[in-house]
């Protein structure tokens, strides 16, 4: 792609696409912008700006939770290096979509 150009793509990204993300596909860019819905996704990105040196940012929402990271190769650290306490109550996606057990119930009743 030429400069200024962008490309939104809606495959998912993850190890068994590689033939869709291959390297090539890294190497030709020159910055990712992701805005994904599930903290797998978000590592793998993650872990392949890492491997081939491209500027990452980084967003998304997590239930009531957002992130925004901007990360810069050998400047700041990368997404999968630090990672949130794991939560003690159903996210809430969970709750306006199928809450299906007590602790979503009581976790919705609040």
């Amino acid at each position: 792609m030429g400069a200024g150009a962008g490309c939104a793509l809606q495959n998912r990204v993850l190890p068994e696409t590689e033939d869709v993300f291959d390297d090539g596909f890294w190497e030709g860019l020159d910055l990712v912008v992701n805005a994904l819905d599930n903290v797998n996704a978000r590592l793998y990105v993650d872990s392949r700006c890492v491997y081939f040196g491209k500027p990452l940012l980084e967003s998304g929402t997590l239930g009531p939770k957002c992130n925004t990271q901007a990360v810069v190769p050998l400047l700041t650290e990368n997404y999968g290096a630090s990672r949130d306490p794991p939560e003690r109550q159903a996210p809430m996606c969970t709750l306006h979509s199928f809450p299906h057990n007590i602790h979503h119930c009581l976790t919705y009743a609040r």
